[in-house]
Parts: C-alpha cells; sequence; structure tokens
C-alpha cells in the first residue's frame, strides 16, 4: 500500500479517525495529498542555523534567505492542499547572527502575505516562561515566539 492510496482513504473515509502520520521529505510528501483537503495544518519548522540534523533538511542552509525560500516553497504546497475555509498555524523562532535579531518570523511571514496571497490573520507571542539558556552577555534572553495565525482568504 502507497502513502498516496493512505491518505486517499484518510481524507474521503467519513468515520472518527486516529491521526495519520507520514515520514518523509516534506514537500515529496505534500505532493501526495490532494488540493483543497486539509481543514487545518499546524507546524513547528527547524529554527536556521541551530541544530546539526544527520539527514539533512531545512535549517540547514548556509544563509538565512535560503531558509526563508526554502519555508516558502513548503509554504507554497501547504497553500494548496489548505481548503479555502481552513487555518494555517506557523510556529517560527528567530535567529541571531553577528549580534544581530535577524526577524526572521516576521520575514517568512511577509513574505507569505506579498508572494502567495497567505491572509495574516493573528500574530500570537508563545511566552515560554522561561526560555531557553543563552550565554549573551549583552541582549535580553529570547523567551517567546510568533505563532502566525493564516489563511487563504
Amino acid at each position: 500500500m502507497s502513502y498516496r492510496h493512505d491518505i486517499q482513504n484518510y481524507i474521503y473515509e467519513t468515520e472518527q479517525k486516529a491521526p495519520l502520520f507520514l515520514l518523509g521529505d516534506c514537500l515529496n510528501s505534500l505532493d501526495l495529498i490532494p488540493d483543497n483537503s486539509i481543514d487545518c495544518i499546524i507546524t513547528s519548522p527547524p529554527y536556521w542555523g541551530h541544530r546539526l540534523y544527520s539527514g539533512g533538511g531545512i535549517g540547514l542552509e548556509a544563509t538565512y534567505k535560503e531558509y526563508i525560500d526554502n519555508l516558502i516553497k513548503v509554504t507554497e504546497e501547504l497553500y494548496r492542499v489548505l481548503k479555502p475555509t481552513g487555518s494555517f498555524w506557523l510556529n517560527i523562532g528567530d535567529t541571531y547572527r553577528n549580534k544581530k535579531l535577524l526577524g526572521v518570523p516576521w520575514r517568512v511571514a511577509i513574505k507569505m502575505m506579498d508572494e502567495q496571497k497567505w491572509v495574516l490573520r493573528n500574530s500570537v507571542i508563545w511566552n515560554k516562561h522561561k526560555g531557553g539558556l543563552d550565554s549573551s552577555k549583552d541582549k535580553l534572553r529570547n523567551i517567546h515566539e510568533n505563532i502566525f495565525s493564516l489563511c487563504e482568504r
């Protein structure tokens, strides 16, 4: 049985379902999902430049601009699979380079709105209460992340 068959059965069966998990490259997996078939998408992609993943993937790009471009490829597919009445929740953290906060979450959201016609409905601040460890002595600790609520129309 293929993932495509599993996805079709999952989407079009009417009985209550347990979650369907797909293992694979995000873009390849999204390609298997029919247009306008998903009600809600919630994702939290890896931060840019924060981790070394043995399998590669988003977050390991040489520049934050490449990272944003790769996320935009994914959000383009998410736009395609999301129903017109659906909602998309994007939790994304920011990154410092050379003592500068890059504004990655907002760069991603603005690019989604400008280039893909996403509608930004809300910017929710997730107060992480304690935040992560930070050895820097010249800035405040990062204790929040943006969660963007977006829709197609």
